[in-house]
Formats: structure tokens, C-alpha cells, sequence
């Protein structure tokens, strides 16, 4: 972690230095950076999958639910680091419209793991 938080802040007073001179620059160096790191812990991310993978074995639960709840995980990722590089560069309507619309897609995308949560929880109720 002490590695991931030196780069960052080297991108960060990098950014900061060349923000003055050219802002564009500045924030291609920031989608660099945070593409860099976000490289630099997929490894990690990999194990949370596979362990992930391993409870629903054990547990019984279907893979596509399982499917389903990482890719919510993954816009959410996504999703965040861009509405932050909006709002950096001073896109905050951009940024909460970003957030809004994936929202949206998660709802929508888990909308069949909601029915059948609520099918079960009405099996259980009669």
C-alpha cells in the first residue's frame, strides 16, 4: 500500500506542477496515473474474484448471481474513478450524471436477482 500511495502522490504533484502550464495535460496525467494503479492492485483484484468464486461453490448460490454482483462491483469501480477525474477537472453536472447513469444500469442489471429475492421471500410468507 505505501508503494500505491508514493505513486499517487507523485501523479498527484506532477498534475499539480503541469496544471499551471497546460490543464489538459495535467489531466491525461491523472487518467494515466489512476490507470497505473488501478494495474498495479488487478492482481488483487483477481484474488477477490476467485475467492469470491470459491464461497459460492461452497455455498450453493448460482454463478450468475455471483456474475451479476461483480459486475455491479466493477461499474461501480468504473464508475467512480471517472466522476472523479469530472470533478477534478471541474465537470461536477458531468460528474453526478456519470453516477446517475450507473445507478441506473445496476438497478436494471440486477433487476432479475430482485425478483427472485422477492419470490422467495413471498414463497416464505404463505
Amino acid at each position: 500500500m505505501i508503494k500505491i500511495a508514493g505513486c499517487a502522490l507523485a501523479v498527484l504533484f506532477c498534475a499539480l506542477i503541469i496544471k499551471d502550464k497546460n490543464r489538459t495535460v495535467a489531466a491525461l496525467l491523472s487518467i494515466a496515473g489512476g490507470v497505473m494503479l488501478f494495474g498495479a492492485v488487478a492482481g488483487e483484484l483477481a484474488d477477490i474474484v476467485v475467492a469470491v468464486k470459491a464461497f459460492s461453490d461452497s455455498s450453493g448460490i448460482t454463478d450468475s448471481y455471483i456474475k451479476l454482483m461483480l459486475k455491479a462491483l466493477g461499474i461501480t469501480i468504473l464508475t467512480q474513478f471517472v466522476a472523479d477525474i469530472c470533478r477534478d477537472n471541474g465537470e461536477n453536472a458531468l460528474a453526478s450524471i456519470t453516477e446517475t447513469a450507473a445507478k441506473i444500469a445496476v438497478v436494471a442489471m440486477l433487476l432479475p436477482l430482485f425478483g427472485t429475492i422477492i419470490s422467495i421471500v413471498g414463497g416464505l410468507l404463505k
